[in-house]
């Protein structure tokens, strides 16, 4: 695989992304318009996370760091019909297991149930007991899609999430019609999201034929080389938890320390924060990893080297221009996008003070994930580990510390600072692992200059371009944030944005 295949894989991600997150826009304006800051979808909310951190640590990484190497190897060495079969017991191992779990944890959650009396806390219950076994769909979606990246085919497991979010919407709307409380309307929002959740395995097993590999259960298929790569998948989930599970204890923090709506503002705050996430982190990772399992399969560290840096590079650029963006105009955006129903102005602005705290995660947790894929493309899973498990206490300490203080924007000062010092590990221990930090200090210039480019632009056109309408002149900023920093870049990363063009156009 080609360094302009990751490029072309990692734009197919974004634009799917870009499509995907529209829509979960929307759906979040209906859902809020629809149940307001309330405590009832507070419990529908912390019910998601979990099936939602699924998706998240598996859908975007933790498979492919552990499966992609793997069947990279096993196909070098052996041919791609031992590949196939290896990924034929995976499948039926990875289901055996995601069944086991969600029958014992339904278990759990009945004898639960059966203990509490609180109204909310049951409500929050029944969430957890409709959502979880979202879980398993997911879970094969993020295993079915690692093959199909290894190959080059990167449309249909980037379309998953386009897919939930347009029935997560049909049946918000379907819901106002058929039910006449807002329980009764989030109750069968989870069996459309179950629903999604079956349509978006279909349409993987549909990207698997494209590759010429079936789904198929083979329980004892090569089953050596299974556990070395499950022994692997453990320490490589681990490593790419941080950011997840520091979201996820945001979100339980935030509830029971400042109150039970408050984690709706961390919740949405995380949301607009996964736009440019996705659509620039996520997919450089994704398109990258192939590429990365490739060149360790081959032991070219050369070649490693050099992808990382450009890598990186050019996400940390891109993510500080987002970054300075958001931070200006977190709040028109805010306005325009969730500034209805039983939304207010003070809602508003505290959902902004949240989110910026939160922008200081983009930069550092671009960085880190590609750090922590090529790490683990080359088998190594100790040092992410290391890494991701220091930075899960510091963001609890200072959640419990902040939070009775400061409120929910304390969430996202403890997260951002918790994902530096996780970053500040990996880099301690590159070498060993004959990787460099691919952010060499004499190019600082190059991406530090659009981001600062981006800022001015913005902020002069939304305070001074003044336009009647509040969404016109939020897209008058935004357009002059984005030309500013594609002409700087075109001065500090232009051989960067050339191909970048290049891969665009080899898309189409």
């Amino acid at each position: 695989m080609k360094t302009k295949h990751a490029v072309r894989g990692a734009l197919v991600n974004s634009a799917l992304i870009m499509v995907s997150r529209i829509l979960g826009f929307i759906r979040d304006v209906a859902m809020l318009a629809v149940f307001g800051l309330s405590p009832l979808l507070g419990a529908f909310n912390i019910a998601w996370v979990v099936p939602n951190m699924f998706r998240r640590l598996l859908g975007e990484g933790a498979v492919a760091a552990a499966v992609q190497p793997a069947l990279a190897r096993v196909e070098e060495d052996e041919g791609e019909d031992s590949a196939r079969e290896l990924f034929a017991g995976f499948q039926a191992s990875v289901l055996s297991i995601l069944l086991t779990v969600l029958v014992i944890a339904w278990v759990g959650l009945f004898v639960y149930r059966g203990t509490i009396s609180d109204e909310s806390a049951l409500q929050t219950n029944l969430f957890y007991l409709l959502l979880l076994p979202y879980m398993v769909p997911i879970c094969m979606c993020a295993l079915a899609s690692a093959p199909q990246n290894l190959h080059g085919h990167f449309f249909w497991p980037a379309v998953t999430g386009v897919i939930l979010n347009a029935c997560w919407l049909v049946t918000v709307f379907a819901a106002s019609y058929w039910a006449s409380n807002d329980g009764e309307q989030l109750q069968i929002l989870c069996g459309g999201i179950l629903f999604g959740g079956m349509l978006q395995w279909g349409a993987q097993l549909r990207g698997l034929k494209k590759i010429g590999w079936t789904y198929s259960l083979k329980w004892k298929a090569q089953l050596s080389q299974q556990k070395q790569t499950f022994v692997k998948f453990v320490p490589a989930l681990i490593g790419l938890a941080a950011l997840q599970v520091n979201l996820l204890a945001d979100q339980f923090l935030v509830r029971f320390i400042v109150g039970p709506e408050a984690n709706t503002f961390s919740y949405i705050a995380n949301r607009l924060l996964q736009l440019p996430l996705a659509l620039v982190g996520v997919a450089a990772m994704t398109g990258a990893m192939p590429l990365f399992a490739r060149l360790a399969a081959k032991k070219d560290f050369d070649g490693m080297n050099y992808n990382l840096r450009r890598a990186s590079e050019l996400t940390v650029t891109i993510m500080l221009c987002a970054f300075s963006g958001l931070f200006v105009l977190a709040l028109p955006v805010i306005e325009v996008l969730f500034e209805h129903g039983k939304v207010t102005a003070a809602d508003s602005e505290l959902l902004a003070s949240t989110l910026r705290a939160y922008l200081w995660v983009l930069p550092i947790a671009g960085v880190s994930g590609l750090l922590t894929r090529g790490l683990q493309a080359l088998h190594s899973y100790k040092l992410p580990m290391i890494a991701s498990i220091v930075a899960v206490p510091v963001n609890l300490i200072l959640d419990i510390v902040l939070l009775p203080r400061y409120g929910v924007v304390a969430a996202g000062w403890a997260t951002s600072i918790a994902l530096l010092v996780q970053l500040l590990v990996l880099s301690v221990g590159l070498r060993s692992e004959h990787l460099r930090f691919p952010l060499p200090p004499k190019s600082v210039w190059s991406w530090m200059l659009p981001a600062v480019t981006t800022f001015a632009a913005a902020h002069y056109s939304h305070h001074f371009l003044l336009v009647e309408k509040p969404l016109a002149n939020l897209l008058l900023a935004i357009a002059c944030g984005g030309v500013a920093a594609l002409a700087t870049m075109a001065v500090t990363r232009r051989t960067d944005l050339v191909g970048l063009l290049r891969a665009v156009r080899g898309t189409n």
